[in-house]
């Protein structure tokens, strides 16, 4: 397809809006505190939100194969998670904070905070707009993980696939006890006499393994990769560890792309009951499609199930839909 000749040349295209990232990122400065559409067009949210529609449309047009699957995967880590610590002034507008996780956590203990809220805006716009496009495509450590499930099959190492409810239990039971200590002020340090709520998040969080910064001490430098370290270790084992047993934004995700616009659908009357999606795919999600769950699985939009499925097109990235349930699934 044309198309896919194109996609190569729009990756490099972006590299071009990171040279002038340092410019769009001083339009405003001078102004007083930023308004939130000053900060949603600031370089890292205006570059997450064009990657993660540029991955939409190579999912519609059935060009996100391997050969721009990688390098797409490694520039949203790079560019999101590793350009920040480079001496470049080009990426330090990519700077990892407000990380992600903090972007949807903070705001419940501290309130409104103009970045956070923007850097919110776009992971919701995203997951609207298509199957966790942010998750999937955007997220550095989402990506690092992807890349690593990509290494694992090709390795051979024969992964884990854990029970869905098991994995959204732990989820949910590590966001309801973030809510209960920190909005609680249970768990908390003094601060110039006051106390102050802190995040259970930030001794868990995998984001800021990318960031390489000195510390008071070997133990405090050791907690603070450790989550990051463990990620990719069990990546090896089992899909995504991180997004589906920790991750407050997949927890969220996960509800949003019930109602996202596009989504991997099924083709009814072209599925032959063969099983390959379901063998070949990480996730847990594909049982649910081809059963017509109404509730699915968090899907990555990694397009495993959709390729194993060149041969009848049963599988397809398009406009949510429903064709029914396969006979032997009734």
């Amino acid at each position: 397809m044309p198309f896919a000749r194109i996609a190569p040349r729009l990756l490099s295209g972006f590299f071009f809006f990171a040279a002038a990232a340092p410019l769009l990122a001083q339009q405003g400065a001078g102004r007083g505190a930023p308004s939130f559409w000053d900060a949603l067009v600031r370089p890292r949210p205006l570059a997450m939100m064009i990657l993660g529609l540029l991955a939409m449309v190579l999912l519609l047009t059935k060009t996100m194969r391997n050969g721009i699957k990688v390098p797409f995967l490694l520039l949203s880590t790079f560019l999101f998670g590793v350009a920040a610590n480079l001496p470049v002034d080009t990426f330090k507008v990519f700077s990892m904070h407000p990380s992600p996780i903090c972007a949807v956590t903070k705001p419940l203990i501290f309130g409104f905070r103009v970045p956070m809220f923007a850097l919110g805006a776009v992971i919701l716009f995203l997951t609207l707009v298509g199957p966790k496009l942010f998750c999937g495509w955007v997220c550095p450590v989402g990506a690092a993980q992807e890349l690593i499930a990509m290494l694992a099959d090709k390795l051979r190492i024969r992964r884990i696939k854990w029970n869905f409810t098991f994995t959204q239990a732990v989820r949910i039971g590590v966001f309801l006890l973030f809510v209960f200590l920190s909005m609680t002020a249970v768990h908390h340090v003094i601060r110039d006499g006051n106390k102050v709520a802190v995040s259970i998040y930030d001794s868990v969080n995998a984001f800021h393994g990318f960031k390489i910064e000195p510390h008071p001490s070997f133990w405090a430098g050791f907690l603070n990769y450790l989550p990051f370290v463990l990620t990719i270790a069990l990546a090896f084992k089992t899909y995504r560890p991180y997004c589906y047993l920790v991750c407050p934004i997949g927890l969220f995700t996960n509800a949003l792309e019930q109602v996202s616009l596009f989504r991997v659908s099924l083709k009814k009357p072209a599925c032959n009951d063969c099983g390959d999606c379901v063998e070949k795919s990480p996730c847990p999600t594909v049982p649910e499609i081809l059963k017509g769950s109404v509730l699915r699985p968090d899907c990555f939009s990694c397009t495993v199930c959709v390729n194993s499925c060149r041969e009848q097109k049963a599988l397809s990235f398009g406009v949510k839909r429903s064709y029914g349930i396969p006979t032997k699934l009734r």
